[in-house]
């Protein structure tokens, strides 16, 4: 019993110590950068006509049309824009996601669907994550052009004769 009195006597003998902070002051900043640019209403909501081809210029499956040019013009580049990342978004088929889905809705062709490449001719991706895509270098202060391809592929053989078109969407995210 004189053993637990003299550990309570010790116990009651600790006084608590409250530690304070002295008031301290966390500064958080930030820069805001010009790094975008506009695109041009001539490369808004435009149509590449990738023209008229014999269904026998499509003799087997991975048969493709001639590449058909066209470029996305970028205006009113920030001081600090130094490069793009154009990706595109569509309804691909399920077997080849690089190929736009055949969309017409009346008349259309079997067997087909369409392509875009970069300037370099090599096949785009599409629904591609944007951070595996390259930059592409834009002028900050002046215009700058990107250039693509799109042409007709056939996913299947034999290809039907009928009307090919599909629709993309253009994601970019500037540097």
């Amino acid at each position: 019993m004189k053993k637990i009195l003299f550990a309570l006597g010790l116990l009651s003998g600790i006084s608590t110590v409250v530690a304070q902070a002295a008031d301290s002051t966390i500064t958080i900043t930030g820069n805001v950068i010009d790094n975008t640019c506009r695109v041009s209403t001539a490369s808004q909501d435009f149509t590449v006509d990738l023209q008229k081809y014999s269904t026998k210029r499509f003799f087997k499956q991975g048969s493709a049309s001639e590449m058909v040019p066209f470029s996305l013009i970028f205006t009113s580049c920030g001081s600090a824009a130094t490069g793009v990342r154009v990706g595109f978004n569509g309804v691909t088929l399920a077997s080849d996601n690089t190929l736009l889905k055949n969309d017409a809705a009346v008349n259309a062709a079997g067997g087909m669907g369409i392509q875009i490449l970069n300037a370099d001719k090599n096949v785009i991706v599409v629904n591609q994550e944007t951070n595996s895509i390259d930059w592409s270098p834009v002028n900050a202060g002046s215009p700058s052009t990107i250039n693509f391809y799109a042409r007709m592929v056939a996913n299947d053989y034999p290809v039907t004769a009928g009307l090919v078109r599909a629709t993309a969407t253009m994601t970019l995210e500037f540097q």
